[in-house]
């Protein structure tokens, strides 16, 4: 959907104050409303779930693989990966501005996103793309699977010969990779590429061998995205991880905390008895946002899982463009920054 709103060069602008959630409109009247934006945080975590399953020969695993590092029971478990955020941006219904007609004002081009913000003046319109939220991923249980033992082993008549017999082919399978590689063999590989799936299937092979001693291990990346919106508060609990649950609700307190630590930096504008030349030109009524920014410290069990610095919208103050921008009869190009409510670009 692409919109198109018409402005006046002189524009009366009045600025709703934050106890007025949007500004008054009296009857008939010929007005245009919109918003500063307001900054929102997505910060996305990146976690895994992990399965394990012990194999059923891992009481052989030092006897015959020579290792101690086996899986010794079932359980699943979660472990963050990172985290990673994205700024959003929504309008700012606390921050409005009525814009209405003069009667003897020429007639330009505003153009304004759909969430009403200040998107340029005398531009194209804006083509609208739909905001994809991150979702979670749905845990997936791991598969069940046979055992990949041959006929001879299968029919054993106890757990100690089937475990020689599955040692005694993974022993196999490495005489034969090293007898490929060495050359060593009666039917060589074609080429190159013929070895490779030679080797990446004896690979598989003794992997799946391998697992009925040292188990099986199933992981499965998941994420979740909050939003965060910076306001007044220097830190915050943002919400809890638990190994065993993955991410909870902050009040569930089966999980660790995840702390946000937050630094703001705001705009302010000192005021001052000014005193303007009669004949110099005053500032205009459109205005854009100069935006603040934020120090932001996500922190785990007392490590730093991100540290970073962003844009804050809701930081900034409201400034006026220059009149002089508009007297010309070429008139000017501008392009707000949609996310920060600053100005992009003006061309003349």
């Amino acid at each position: 959907m692409k919109q198109k709103l018409f402005s006046l060069i002189l524009l009366s602008i009045f600025y709703v104050t934050a106890n007025a959630e949007f500004p008054v409109l009296l009857e008939d009247e010929l007005a245009l409303v919109y918003y500063m934006p307001k900054t929102q945080v997505a910060f996305t975590i990146q976690y895994d779930q992990v399965q394990v399953q012990p194999g059923p020969f891992y009481q052989y695993a030092q006897r015959y693989l020579g290792t101690e590092d086996v899986i010794l029971e079932s359980q699943t478990y979660y472990e963050i990966t990172s985290i990673h955020a994205k700024i959003h941006t929504v309008a700012d219904y606390n921050r409005a501005y009525k814009v209405h007609a003069q009667r003897d004002a020429e007639m330009q081009l505003l153009t304004l996103t759909q969430e009403g913000l200040l998107y340029g003046y005398n531009v194209e319109a804006i083509d609208y793309v739909p905001t994809i939220i991150a979702q979670s991923c749905t845990p997936k249980p791991m598969p069940s699977k046979l055992m990949p033992l041959m006929e001879e082993q299968l029919i054993a008549s106890s757990i100690a010969k089937m475990a020689e017999g599955a040692a005694k082919q993974i022993y196999h399978i490495r005489e034969m990779r090293l007898s490929i590689l060495a050359g060593d063999v009666e039917h060589t590989p074609a080429d190159g590429q013929a070895m490779q799936l030679v080797l990446d299937e004896l690979d598989q092979r003794e992997q799946e061998l391998a697992e009925l001693f040292i188990g099986r291990k199933q992981v499965t990346h998941l994420s979740h995205t909050i939003y965060f919106t910076p306001d007044q508060q220097e830190s915050s609990l943002l919400t809890r991880f638990s190994r065993f649950a993955g991410v909870v609700d902050a009040n569930d307190l089966s999980g660790e905390p995840i702390y946000l630590h937050l630094t703001a930096h705001r705009h302010t504008l000192r005021s001052a008895q000014m005193e303007y030349d009669k004949k110099a030109l005053q500032p205009s009524q459109i205005y854009y946002n100069l935006p603040g920014h934020a120090d932001i410290t996500i922190t785990y069990k007392g490590q730093n899982l991100l540290q970073a610095s962003y844009p804050i919208a809701q930081y900034g103050v409201a400034i006026p463009l220059a009149k002089d921008l508009f007297v010309s009869k070429s008139k000017p190009i501008i392009y707000f920054n949609t996310n920060t409510g600053n100005i992009s670009s003006i061309q003349k």
